[in-house]
């Protein structure tokens, strides 16, 4: 029999500053070697390896060799969805530079939330997505979201329900206070988007995402969203 769940191991990870911007660094989905997230990060290298056996011992990062290489990732997504939780009500604090400045009104306009689609847009997404009512208030799909999302986006909604994750979820966009869609519905659309050209990286940042111009035709032709 288990004991009862250690909170005050998720504790220690939040009162750590040095954790914490590791955690943040591998919200952008990405496989990522310890010399990369030491520099994403602006820690040790030593001090990135030691927290990274920690966060593999607890089951939160997961480790993947490739020659030489070995490249870590996010594995738990209730870490992902603690930290977006979580984001909403801390401290804000003020950009150190112009240039972070810029950054940040990118992040905040189009990102990703680990593998969905957030920021301004993404809760724009959210929105006009139930004003179409292909999703219910609570962001389960409709009748005629299912033709939607498999017609128009050609998602396979079989194969999202077999997954073994929620199929969609209510995600609190940390910047717009709003809900932007999650889960394998919210991960589906974001690959959807990449796959049909609508939306490109930002080389600037690591998790802002950019509007093509055929994103922009795309999200008014079909959900009414004009960013004009």
């Amino acid at each position: 029999m288990n004991e009862f769940p250690d909170i005050t191991t998720i504790a220690r990870a939040l009162s750590v500053p040095s954790k914490m911007k590791i955690l943040d660094a591998l919200m952008d989905h990405k496989y990522h070697t310890a010399t990369e997230l030491a520099k994403l990060s602006r820690i040790t290298p030593q001090t990135v390896a030691y927290h990274l056996d920690e966060f593999l011992k607890n089951g939160w990062v997961g480790m993947a060799k490739s020659g030489r290489f070995h490249y870590f990732f996010l594995k738990d997504t209730n870490v992902v969805a603690l930290l977006e939780r979580l984001s909403p009500v801390s401290p804000e604090k003020r950009a150190r530079s112009k240039q972070r400045e810029l950054v940040l009104a990118k992040d905040e306009l189009f990102r990703t939330c680990y593998d969905h689609m957030a920021g301004r847009i993404g809760v724009l997404i959210a929105t006009a997505l139930t004003q179409k009512n292909y999703l219910d208030p609570e962001f389960n799909l409709t009748d005629k979201g299912t033709n939607f999302f498999q017609d128009v986006l050609h998602i396979d909604l079989s194969l999202l329900h077999k997954q073994k994750r929620q199929f969609t979820t209510k995600c609190l966009d940390w910047s717009e206070r709003q809900y932007h869609v999650g889960g394998a519905i919210g991960h589906a659309m974001l690959l959807s988007f990449k796959d049909q050209g609508l939306v490109m990286p930002d080389n600037k940042s690591t998790r802002a995402i950019a509007l093509t111009s055929k994103g922009t035709t795309f999200l008014q032709t079909h959900i009414a969203i004009s960013l004009e």
